[in-house]
């Protein structure tokens, strides 16, 4: 049996390290039944060792991983090639703490506390660094700012025990847990003046929602004002968030209803997000109607009702393209509702469209009453429910008749009909609806 040539194994070896860790995982699922014989055995080997590799790597260096992935801008952030290449680079200049702390990398002593060889080898990698002689470090010197990785690396041993505490900080605050808060910001500041805005920065990309280390900051400065904390040295991270708000609503403004369910429900979700954000900022800092950060919150806040009310009202002119109707009369006025327009098949551009419009208005469920426009949202809810009931009668009668339309046609918009009620309703309603269709047509 031939083997791999050794070039190209050298070319997997790079296409390996340089993987993503998503791609990585699939490569040795994909492997995970290659034999010993077969000749994908030394690319299996590679993917293990480079999987070991990696869960070592991200132990050690737990603080900053996350700074090694795609942020908002004005976040703390480095090119993803950062961590591998700082990783090599200590392991080429401290091998012996390297091989330690992989040995240390088992369960049992992860169990009992952070080994301490993994601050040491972060404290080894700030130093090398501030160091321009330390020639392994020129890769890492080539892709981001070295003094501020370095101090990322320096702050590492205080990251590294608020990481532990940081899901308590943000979900249920204590008189006890803001006091080991503001110690850890006062260590920070102990070895820069300006690092506790850093430790902060850093703690918020450990968190699934960043903005959430409002929290943190409220109990660092003991629910600061809005006038002081835009003043403050961690202005930047409110700043960041509030930019994130205002992206948010012009996202909600303006995405094309053409992107189908997909889209729609990502516009739900900004809106959700939106909410969550507000809340936070109100609950967070003492907020002044006429403070900096007090007039833009409020002013979100009326923005974003407005936008999704915007929204919502086109959402109905979406569902009669889909769903045309046609006159039942010449002398039929103006608005009058018509009976279903069978005459050629759904066209699948105006179902996207309706379809993004129903799934955002579906979506808002979770936030619209705490936001202050649920009522408007039941209002634009019975208006589509009321276009989609009587409109489900007719394809149902022209679907057992055939009086009225083409009953080929019929059943086609009958299912998109009850496709769309489970965003205006519920699945069940929907279901019910083609159990009627199915029962209609057998009768």
């Amino acid at each position: 049996m031939a083997a791999i040539a050794a070039h190209k194994l050298q070319l997997i070896r790079t296409l390996v390290e340089t993987a993503p860790d998503a791609a990585l995982r699939s490569l040795e699922l994909a492997l995970a039944g290659t034999g010993a014989q077969s000749i994908f055995t030394p690319v299996r080997e590679l993917v293990e060792d480079e999987t070991a590799n990696r869960f070592v790597r991200n132990n050690v260096l737990a603080p900053i991983v996350p700074l090694c992935a795609k942020r908002d801008e004005g976040a703390i952030a480095f090119p993803p090639p950062v961590l591998a290449r700082t990783w090599r680079a200590l392991r080429g200049i401290a091998p012996r703490e390297a091989q330690e702390a992989a040995v240390k990398c088992n369960p049992w002593d992860l169990e009992q506390g952070t080994p301490l060889v993994f601050d040491e080898l972060c404290k080894i990698g700030a130093a090398a660094l501030r160091d321009p002689e330390n020639a392994a470090f020129d890769s890492v010197r080539s892709l981001c700012d070295p003094e501020e990785l370095a101090m990322c690396l320096q702050l590492a041993p205080i990251i590294r025990t608020c990481l532990p505490r940081l899901s308590e900080w943000v979900s249920r605050m204590s008189d006890e847990r803001a006091a080991a808060a503001r110690l850890a910001y006062t260590d920070a500041c102990r070895i820069r003046e300006d690092a506790g805005p850093l430790l902060l920065d850093i703690l918020s990309a450990h968190l699934p929602d960043e903005w959430r280390i409002l929290r943190v900051i409220s109990a660092v400065m003991d629910r600061p004002s809005d006038r002081y904390l835009a003043s403050s040295e961690v202005k930047g991270l409110g700043e960041r968030f509030l930019s994130d708000i205002e992206a948010s609503i012009a996202h909600i403004e303006a995405f094309d209803f053409g992107g189908g369910e997909a889209a729609g429900r990502e516009a739900a979700l900004r809106a959700q997000k939106v909410q969550l954000q507000i809340v936070e900022f109100q609950q967070s800092v003492d907020l002044n109607k006429d403070g900096p950060w007090g007039r833009r919150v409020s002013r979100f806040k009326q923005t974003m009702a407005k936008a999704c009310e915007t929204r919502m009202d086109q959402i109905e002119r979406e569902l009669g393209k889909a769903l045309p109707t046609r006159p039942i009369s010449m002398l039929a006025k103006k608005g009058a509702r018509g009976v279903a327009k069978l005459v050629e098949p759904p066209d699948e551009a105006m179902l996207d469209r309706a379809r993004g419009g129903l799934a955002f208005i579906a979506d808002l469920r979770a936030c619209a009453d705490k936001a202050g426009y649920g009522s408007t949202r039941n209002k634009f809810l019975e208006k589509l429910n009321a276009y989609l009931d009587p409109y489900i009668e007719d394809v149902l009668h022209v679907a057992r008749t055939g009086d009225g339309g083409d009953p080929a046609f019929a059943m086609q918009y009958l299912d998109v009909a009850a496709s769309f009620i489970a965003y205006t309703r519920d699945d069940k309603t929907a279901e019910i609806v083609r159990r009627r269709a199915a029962a209609a047509i057998a009768a």
